[in-house]
């Protein structure tokens, strides 16, 4: 009876080995492809389950197994690490701050985004699945009053977008060659110059062909690093840190500033944002703030959406003198 349990708990432990294993060669594969996306997008949570399989295993005194599970876990720990590692920044009143948020088909509900605009002082929003109905509703609620400047592409269904700021915004543009919108403004700021905003939302992975998610993030990268201005992104990436695609992405060209992803800038580790609203933890770090070229993260947290299927992220932003 007792070696039958053993045997149980071994094959238990090795299934569970076996996902982290998984999750952990789907971050480093450059492979694109739906199901390694799907895998990848989970490999945090297939460490934890891979911790759980050692923990079987050592129950099962299989010493041999444990230790192959301890290698396993430790490359695990080492891909996640850079998540962890983090700057320690100082927040200051003169912080712009950036509020994220895709609101579900424009079914957040907007009394309480625009109360949480104005009680964080958001100086810049960006949305995303802003449809034309979201955008009365929040004007309503208010929005305008608190950020009444705005550029704004919505549509039906989970295509739109927009970017409201408190500053004035000119030189709007929709980027061309995506299937949902994704939007650049430039924020006039006084005595400094001109910032790139963009409210991005490529297509996701999966159920899309992933080769169509993967060409998107490329595109994104040549347009963000053609940009010379100070950026400052709101996105809801359809991407976490595990996707390789997304950390060429914010890696950038070779002897090029690469992007700044304020969570992985500040350790904040994975702040999960997808899906919300469910009887189980968020599990996906979707949604991002990103700068380049001088604006750095001075501290980033997720936020409550009421009735959307996301949190939104909060990020302070400090900006370079001039």
């Amino acid at each position: 009876m007792i070696g039958r349990m053993r045997g149980l708990l071994r094959a238990l432990g090795w299934g569970a080995v076996l996902a982290a294993a998984a999750g952990i060669a789907a971050h480093y594969s450059g492979l694109v492809s739906n199901l390694v996306s799907r895998v990848a997008a989970f490999t945090p949570v297939l460490i934890i389950v891979g911790v759980v399989g050692l923990l079987l295993l050592l129950a099962a005194r299989a010493w041999l197994s444990a230790a192959g599970a301890v290698l396993v876990i430790a490359v695990g720990v080492t891909a996640q690490a850079p998540l962890y590692r983090g700057a320690d920044e100082q927040v200051s009143d003169s912080d712009l701050t950036v509020m994220q948020a895709n609101i579900y088909l424009g079914q957040a509900d907007p009394d309480a985004l625009v109360s949480r605009v104005r009680d964080s002082g958001v100086d810049v929003l960006t949305i995303v699945e802003l449809t034309p109905e979201a955008v009365g509703a929040l004007e309503r609620a208010g929005l305008r009053q608190a950020l009444p400047f705005a550029f704004l592409r919505p549509r039906d269904g989970g295509g739109g977008a927009g970017i409201y700021a408190r500053a004035p915004l000119t030189d709007g543009q929709l980027l061309r060659g995506f299937e949902l919108s994704n939007l650049r403004a430039r924020l006039l700021l006084p005595n400094r110059s001109p910032i790139s905003i963009y409210a991005l939302h490529p297509l996701p992975p999966y159920p899309e062909p992933s080769w169509r998610w993967d060409a998107e993030l490329r595109e994104l990268r040549s347009i963000l690093f053609a940009d010379t201005d100070p950026l400052i992104i709101g996105a809801d990436a359809n991407s976490t840190y595990d996707h390789r695609s997304f950390r060429q992405l914010l890696s950038g060209p070779s002897n090029s500033p690469q992007l700044t992803d304020a969570a992985e800038h500040l350790g904040s580790g994975v702040v999960a944002t997808y899906p919300a609203g469910r009887p189980y933890p968020s599990l996906l770090a979707l949604d991002r703030v990103l700068t380049r070229n001088g604006p750095t993260p001075t501290s980033f947290r997720r936020i409550d959406l009421p009735g959307s299927d996301h949190h939104g992220v909060l990020a302070s932003i400090r900006l370079s003198e001039g």
